[in-house]
């Protein structure tokens, strides 16, 4: 039986299934309107997940797929920003380096920058020379 199959099959049975579930928990829903009231009755026993695989990984895909394309469309936003503020004036590398700290900024507001820059200095003696021993 292919994947498409077992999973009409089950969503065939799935109506049954919360019934049941519903009453035996007594649970007093009448309508499954939101994905994680299906979330809860599947879980409520283990052989549901087990019973209904293909129903739930589509639901995991449901609730995977969003946060997906969210990241994606803010990266190509940021991505058209910087572009339009520097126009022609720098290399795709250099564009690249400015884009990665743009979109992890959370990351690096939280950086301690003092430690940062002595690592930075303490790798060369160049370094050490020209900004000073730290």
């Amino acid at each position: 039986m292919t994947d498409d199959a077992l999973l009409h099959d089950e969503l065939m049975m799935l109506p049954d299934y919360f019934s049941s579930i519903t009453k035996e928990k007594k649970l007093g829903l009448k309508k499954i309107t939101k994905i994680s009231a299906a979330c809860q009755l599947l879980n409520a026993q283990q052989i549901g997940k087990t019973m209904f695989y293909e129903y739930c990984k589509l639901i995991t895909l449901y609730l995977t797929v969003p946060v997906a394309t969210v990241i994606a469309e803010r990266s190509f936003s940021v991505l058209n920003r910087i572009k339009t503020y520097l126009r022609c004036t720098m290399s795709q590398q250099r564009l690249n380096h400015v884009i990665i700290p743009h979109i992890h900024k959370d990351k690096l507001d939280s950086l301690d920058l003092n430690s940062v820059c002595s690592d930075f200095i303490s790798k060369n003696e160049n370094r050490k020379t020209f900004f000073g021993a730290v």
